[in-house]
């Protein structure tokens, strides 16, 4: 089978499209990682962008995988407290824009009749602002977003409630993903 045609297979068996939002609709980790490079300058430290894409990212270790690996003594959680309203004046200025790419598979899903939601490790609010800032707040039933949750990703709990917000059983859902912690979420969540 080509992958067009497992792809036509996956698209025609679901019912709803649940995407991840940072680096796939939008081009936001520059915009992360350029908030945590502030906050981790102010305590002497130097992010390297590769291996925060690697780990922090990808790998679902954020701040706290920093942290271990060079300097034990830096608060988490003060840390990630600085750095989020940072990040989220990019959110509100317009800054962060979604990908031309993206743009035309949710038009795809969309004319193919699926229902599109969003399965985010960012805030709800950021989210929402940066679809609001590019006119495509009205295109998703619904968002969820880390504030929305116990456990973030790689947990599946993100997957399993925006399916349910949307009342489609999770097995009816294909996710949209590009780390590790999320593909493990989708796939943990059915």
């Amino acid at each position: 089978m080509s992958a067009r045609d497992a792809l036509k297979r996956l698209i025609e068996s679901s019912a709803a499209v649940i995407f991840d939002f940072d680096n796939v609709i939008v081009d936001s980790e520059p915009y992360h990682f350029e908030a945590y490079s502030r906050v981790f300058a102010k305590a002497g430290h130097t992010l390297d962008r590769a291996e925060y894409w690697l780990e922090c990212t990808s790998r679902g270790g954020g701040a706290e995988s920093e942290i271990r690996r060079y300097d034990p003594k830096l608060d988490p959680v003060a840390l990630r407290a600085e750095k989020d309203p940072i990040y989220s004046t990019f959110c509100l200025s317009g800054a962060i824009k979604p990908f031309a790419e993206a743009r035309a598979i949710i038009e795809a899903f969309e004319k193919a009749g699926l229902v599109l939601a969003i399965a985010s490790g960012s805030y709800e609010r950021d989210i929402m602002a940066i679809l609001r800032a590019n006119g495509l707040d009205r295109r998703f039933r619904d968002v969820v977003g880390k504030d929305n949750v116990k456990r973030t990703k790689p947990d599946p709990e993100t997957y399993l409630l925006a399916a349910g917000k949307l009342g489609i059983p999770p097995e009816r859902c294909l996710a949209v993903e590009d780390a590790e912690k999320g593909v493990k979420s989708a796939k943990e969540a059915g």
